[in-house]
């Protein structure tokens, strides 16, 4: 049995373990784990991380254990969620498929794909520089074209975000855009969290707003391979690492 002063003095270390916590400041993070390598996307789905990686579809935790689902997923241009569905973009194929891994081929003809997000119920890829809007069956309708060399795509506020040639631009539902700057280059994942864009470029993880303007969040994300954003802080997959992320 703990004494007055035992419990006194475990009362001292909680206290200062929580106020750690609390005070952990944007852009510090915690390693999670190695191992993951060509990793083709990172989604957050129902307080889960979904990764494939080295052609493998993995369930992971937000303390880095994983399990293996499915395997054959070469290839990877893109990941989004909806409506409790995973959407992977492999070889040119979009499917579909549950949290078991389990996956249904949708269509196909997808080439040279730039990413793909999802936004009010629908899902936007970037295939061949043009922008389409996809309903969950697959079937799409192409939106604007001229999306050279994407490097992210994301989506908050009815609004998506997409790098394209170094600059960052807001696009409407339509399609339509507008730009918000330039000089994003060496994009390694970008993602939306609170209203706020996140996107590692050259090695540095930068916190934006919708309006364009960023500051720094810190450097060391040299080989970040992609960002999801789950229960208010970032997962970052850099250098064949999982890394979580305060942004608060």
């Amino acid at each position: 049995m703990f004494g007055i002063r035992g419990w006194l003095a475990l009362g001292s270390l909680l206290s200062l373990l929580l106020s750690a916590s609390a005070g952990a400041k944007p852009g510090a993070y915690t390693d999670l784990g190695g191992g993951w390598d060509s990793v083709g996307g990172i989604v957050a789905l129902d307080g889960k991380l979904y990764i494939t990686s080295g052609g493998t579809l993995y369930e992971v935790t937000k303390d880095g254990k994983h399990k293996s689902l499915t395997s054959s997923w070469d290839s990877v241009g893109g990941m989004a969620t909806l409506d409790g569905k995973l959407y992977i973009l492999s070889g040119g194929t979009l499917y579909v498929a549950g949290k078991d891994g389990k996956y249904t081929a949708l269509t196909d003809s997808w080439s040279d794909v730039g990413g793909m997000t999802a936004l009010d119920g629908k899902l936007y890829i970037v295939s061949g520089g043009t922008l389409y809007v996809a309903g969950k069956d697959g079937k799409y309708t192409a939106l604007t074209n001229s999306w050279d060399k994407v490097a992210g795509i994301t989506a908050t506020g009815g609004k998506l975000y997409i790098v394209s040639g170094g600059t960052l631009y807001e696009a409407g539902k339509d399609g339509k855009y507008k730009s918000l700057g330039g000089s994003w280059d060496g994009v390694g994942g970008m993602a939306a969290l609170g209203g706020k864009l996140y996107v590692a470029s050259g090695g540095t993880l930068y916190e934006s707003t919708t309006a364009g303007k960023y500051k720094s969040l810190g450097a060391s994300w040299d080989s970040a391979a992609g960002i999801a954003a789950l229960d208010g802080k970032l997962y970052i997959v850099s250098g064949g690492t999982l890394y979580a992320a305060e942004v608060k």
